[in-house]
């Protein structure tokens, strides 16, 4: 089978981002000619490589197998590359990183980016169930989720706590509403992980779950999340970090309840191969020196 590599590239780039556009603009190619090259190699392969009927862009089974050779297969030339052109040089193993997206990145990059000597990684920001799946198939090193996993195979440890807070436009947010029926008439905004954060805010605060909720934006990031409640288009409910910069310029309101306060862990999860790794070590180091601070300011109602 005569495969073009062009095309095994832009597969890896698509699997990394899980976004056709994203991967576009990292191998500075239009989206119509990544999807033509992924349409390509499927139909060389006789296999469908992603579901495209779901949300956020996923590999399917052939996908996930072909995704781990191309990680392999990429990072084993480039350092044959660096070696034949200084065989003196030691090529370190570059520690892949899996997070979701809201802790990777408002709080992860900016401490890699912050790391004086940092080691060679890789980052992307997969779903949670996403980041247990990279850990397992051994296309990842380290994940950052937010809820525990039981494995043999895998060591997890809570290394980050952050503040679950509801998000609201500056324009309409007075006070917190006070019964959860008063839910139901608002429009909200939501993402790829926000079931598990809106189930988590309603359940601390009132006890159980809204019998509905009206959902008029969904987006794969957050940062489009914020950039809609802030534009007056809906509520929503979020890590405290993610909402930080635009509670600080007044563009929206967050707002807490007195006395329940959502608290979310952040846990850190590695094979045990990998729980050593000489990269690892300083990001964890980083991230437990800056602590747990709440990031953004709001107001306080019962």
């Amino acid at each position: 089978m005569d495969l073009d590599p062009r095309y095994l590239q832009a597969f890896l780039e698509v699997g990394r981002a899980r976004s056709f556009s994203r991967a576009a603009a990292a191998l500075h190619k239009t989206q119509p000619a990544i999807s033509y090259q992924i349409q390509q190699l499927e139909h060389q392969l006789g296999a469908r490589l992603f579901d495209r009927t779901t949300r956020r862009l996923t590999p399917t089974g052939a996908g996930a197998q072909l995704l781990l050779l191309c990680e392999r297969f990429f990072g084993d030339f480039a350092r044959l590359a660096a070696r034949l052109g200084d065989p003196s040089a030691v090529v370190a193993e570059p520690l892949r990183i899996a997070s979701v997206s809201g802790f990777g990145r408002y709080v992860l990059f900016p401490v890699l980016a912050r790391l004086p000597d940092p080691q060679a990684y890789s980052l992307r920001f997969p779903t949670a169930d996403e980041v247990f799946a990279s850990l397992h198939d051994g296309s990842c090193d380290v994940g950052f989720v937010y809820l525990p996993h039981v494995s043999s195979r895998l060591y997890t440890e809570v290394v980050w706590r952050e503040e679950i807070v509801l998000l609201a436009p500056r324009r309409t947010a007075r006070r917190l509403p006070r019964t959860l029926d008063a839910f139901e008439s608002l429009s909200f905004v939501s993402y790829d992980e926000s079931e598990y954060v809106f189930g988590k805010w309603f359940e601390t605060v009132f006890g159980r779950q809204p019998r509905s909720l009206q959902t008029r934006h969904h987006f794969e990031e957050l940062e489009e999340v914020v950039a809609t409640v802030a534009a007056g288009r809906g509520w929503s409910i979020v890590p405290d970090h993610c909402a930080a910069r635009c509670a600080r310029d007044g563009r929206v309101v967050v707002l807490r309840h007195a006395r329940r306060r959502v608290r979310n862990s952040i846990y850190v999860v590695t094979r045990p191969s990998t729980t050593e790794h000489p990269s690892l070590k300083p990001i964890l180091a980083a991230l437990r020196s800056r602590g747990s601070v709440t990031a953004a300011t709001g107001q306080t109602h019962v």
